[in-house]
């Protein structure tokens, strides 16, 4: 029910939505053009990195979207899958993106155009529908402060081109919340098989829709008449939509099962890339070790990178509760904490972290009244995202 207006107070007038709106469409299109050209001119005019391979003879324009990663999921969009224990392998990596990108090989031949397309259509879509989320729950100032906060965020370029999965399960994430907000549990667990069919942390999407749901119910709300058996027969029928959304992860692991024996396979593989989960790699004894050998100023900074956005994501967590609630706050524990778990040197949390999206709205709140701290930290955050972007461009590992 709408908050009602007490008798003779004045009512705030209307905001300017249409402005709004297209001021954040082209805060998104600026930066998602800035991150092209930047990788456009890095692959073909600046120096790529020593040894890298050339998955694209002949087209360097495309090479700065395909680099690391990015060839297990040519490999698996051209290819399929193939699974030997002991060794990396594209079982790692979920079909849902992959899948995309074979659809439009059908149309133009090649499975890399797609690939960037797919990404990049994903990335503005999801940030578009992240800008809402932020109207709905910030003040004006804080709300444009979260979408720049989110779109100059140094590795937020990984949203608008890079064939990697993050965007398509960035966009499905949000898609899901949304559906769900507006009262459509199953069309969220719709959405949400994309998210789980997409990346393995899709699983902490399901976690985060059924408490939200609850929490919507009033199942937490203790101020409700009567007992928890009570609160719990608010819930209805419908709301086990949700849990649909499972059913990507569950197919997938079905596939593996059926297909190689191991419905788990995507976490087996992972030794392969010394990702064991002991004590040496929850204590960050790799993360200590590199820092300490001190071998390359770049490796170093890049470490400590990935160390200091994962701190300052954990130290926003308690506020992401206090001001979102349990729904969002247990996905954006869950979302933070296990990948800075099971990393052994937290590399790639930078880019884990472009799915924290509520600690970007509670880190807005902190910076849209201090003026000179939020430019600062808006200008070095966008420098550093430029930089990214041209390095992961030249075949520098950057998350």
């Amino acid at each position: 029910m709408p908050p009602t207006v007490p008798p003779g107070a004045q009512t705030p007038p209307a905001s300017p939505r249409g402005l709004k709106d297209q001021r954040e469409l082209l805060a998104v299109a600026g930066v998602a053009a800035l991150v092209v050209v930047v990788t456009i001119v890095s692959a073909v005019l600046l120096p790529v990195r020593a040894g890298s391979p050339d998955l694209l003879p002949g087209r360097p324009w495309w090479e700065g979207w395909v680099n690391w990663d990015s060839g297990w999921y040519r490999g698996i969009a051209l290819h399929g899958y193939s699974y030997v224990p002991g060794q990396q392998g594209p079982v790692a990596f979920f079909p849902f993106y992959p899948l995309l990108m074979r659809f439009g090989s059908w149309v133009v031949g090649s499975v890399t155009g797609p690939g960037v397309v797919v990404t990049l259509a994903s990335g503005v879509g999801a940030v578009l529908l992240l800008a809402r989320w932020f109207r709905d729950r910030l003040s004006p100032d804080a709300a444009w402060t979260a979408l720049l906060l989110f779109v100059l965020y140094p590795y937020a370029f990984y949203l608008f081109g890079p064939v990697y999965a993050d965007a398509t399960f960035l966009l499905a994430v949000v898609g899901s919340f949304t559906a769900l907000e507006r009262g459509h549990p199953w069309l969220a667990g719709l959405i949400g098989i994309g998210a789980t069919a997409a990346r393995p942390q899709g699983a902490v999407l399901v976690v985060g829709l059924v408490v939200r749901t609850l929490e919507r119910r009033g199942v937490f709300d203790r101020e409700v008449d009567g007992g928890w058996r009570q609160r719990l027969g608010r819930i209805r029928l419908a709301d086990s939509g949700v849990l649909l959304a499972a059913a990507g992860v569950a197919g997938y692991s079905f596939y593996l099962w059926r297909r190689f024996g191991d419905p788990l396979a995507f976490l087996t593989v992972q030794e392969a890339w010394g990702q064991h989960q002991d004590a040496a790699t929850w204590l960050k004894f790799d993360f200590f070790r590199e820092i300490a050998r001190f071998d390359s100023a770049n490796a170093v900074f890049l470490l400590v990178a990935h160390a200091v956005v994962t701190v300052v994501a954990l130290a926003l967590l308690p506020r992401v509760v206090r001001r979102f609630g349990w729904g969002y706050g247990v996905y954006t524990i869950l979302i933070v904490c296990l990948p800075a778990l099971s990393t052994k040197n937290f590399f790639g949390m930078g880019r884990y972290l472009l799915l924290a999206f509520p600690c970007f709205a509670v880190a807005a709140e902190l910076l849209a009244h201090r003026g000179r701290l939020r430019t600062w930290a808006l200008a070095g955050s966008g420098l550093a995202m430029v930089a990214a972007a041209s390095f992961s461009a030249r075949a520098y590992y950057v998350s």
